[in-house]
């Protein structure tokens, strides 16, 4: 029997958020209820979703308009450029999607090359079926950026057969820029590697400047080269991530062929209320809505979180590369005498001392070398700044109380 590795992430969040008072725990912008969306539609030329749709099992692949508006979606992104078709599968949030590929097109024996710090998943799920995994690693000290000469290094000609990025990036906020994911598109067509890219966090750019051109999606290279993937959903910048629609993009219609194949396993239609709900998000006057409010929160909290993390590191407690795009800051707590804190140690005492729950980010993001008995990125915090504004000050205000006690 195979042993199935803890996910560490969801371990501390289940067992800890019942002690939670405030969090700085949350990646998913502040939840939207039915009310506050189907109010855009009030505001704008879209009407609701159509409550006359029977509620069956519906197009097993994903309702049709469904796939339209997400293939639109990506499409919106790059206008200048002509893309190649896009085809798109279905799937219960970006977790399912992400796990439908990883496991249907790595088997034993096979090598496949991921980013890192990512979610767990990406590493641990080739890991535990019999797959070799190296890590891109990115470098904290030149704002988390990545070596493509390194990715160059690590592929093993004849047994790489993917490459895995995050971007962008949880947890660090980091964004992968245009030149870098040319230079990926080349190694993996040079090497007819398959890229896989997690882009959940893909429409939260609230930190740029307005003459920054924002790194594109994978897709963008989808009249080049077709052996990609990329992978997201309304979770996030959406923040609807009770929905759980997910989906898998790729101009290879084959690649989405063989996901909705594998997907007959473990899902045999998404819920059909879900797609309709999703289809309405997705609508262009409606989505531009709900980013544009995702955007001010984030980029509204963020000013708060970077005034707060620059007072505490005047005082020595603090350090961060400030994020730009996503949900989330990777920043680092150091003790009186200057060394890093034990995070998983630390974010525990918190919890209990405090109720203000933050995610150990060395603990659970840490945790991509198994040789080694010690986790990477120690004294690291994944630190979620999308919740409602009162919220965010408040666990602001517990956390700054309690690192003023040492």
């Amino acid at each position: 029997m195979n042993h199935v590795e803890p996910f560490v992430l969801d371990n501390w969040v289940r067992k800890f958020k019942p002690l939670a008072k405030v969090t700085l725990h949350d990646t998913c912008v502040n939840p939207l209820s039915l009310d506050a969306l189907f109010k855009f539609s009030a505001e704008s030329q879209t009407t609701s979703v159509n409550t006359s749709t029977p509620i069956s099992y519906g197009s097993v692949t994903g309702q049709p308009q469904l796939r339209e508006r997400i293939t639109e979606f990506y499409r919106s992104q790059f206008p200048a450029q002509k893309t190649a078709e896009l085809h798109v599968a279905i799937t219960q949030g970006t977790i399912s999607a992400n796990y439908l590929v990883l496991d249907t097109f790595l088997h034993p024996g096979d090598h496949v090359i991921v980013q890192y710090p990512t979610y767990q998943q990406l590493f641990s799920v080739p890991r535990r079926g019999g797959v070799d995994v190296s890590l891109w690693k990115s470098d904290p000290k030149n704002n988390w950026s990545l070596d493509p000469e390194e990715l160059k290094r690590l592929v093993i000609k004849g047994k790489t057969k993917m490459i895995v990025i995050n971007s962008p990036n949880n947890p660090t906020g980091a964004s992968i820029p245009s030149t870098v994911l040319d230079e990926i598109v080349k190694i993996a067509a040079e090497n007819d590697v398959l890229i896989l890219a997690d882009e959940i966090f893909r429409p939260m750019y609230h930190g740029t400047s307005p003459d920054t051109e924002l790194p594109p999606s994978i897709t963008a290279w989808a009249g080049t080269y077709k052996n990609i993937i990329s992978t997201g959903s309304l979770s996030k910048g959406f923040s609807l991530p009770g929905l759980r629609i997910g989906w898998a993009v790729s101009p290879n219609s084959q690649i989405i062929d063989e996901i909705n194949l594998a997907r007959d396993y473990v899902t045999l239609s998404v819920s059909g209320i879900d797609q309709e709900i999703a289809t309405f998000a997705l609508w262009p006057d409606i989505r531009g809505k709900i980013l544009s409010r995702s955007a001010e929160i984030c980029a509204k909290n963020l000013a708060l979180l970077t005034e707060f993390v620059e007072e505490w590191r005047s005082k020595g407690k603090l350090r961060w590369v400030k994020p730009v795009v996503g949900a989330s800051a990777f920043v680092q707590v150091f003790d009186s005498t200057g060394q890093p804190v034990d995070d998983k140690e630390y974010c525990e005492r918190m919890i209990r001392e405090t109720g203000l729950l933050i995610i150990p980010g060395g603990y659970t993001f840490g945790n991509g070398e198994t040789s080694r008995d010690e986790w990477d990125f120690k004294g690291y915090l994944r630190v979620g700044f999308v919740c409602e504004q009162g919220l965010f000050k408040e666990a602001l205000r517990v956390w700054g109380e309690y690192l003023g006690r040492d």
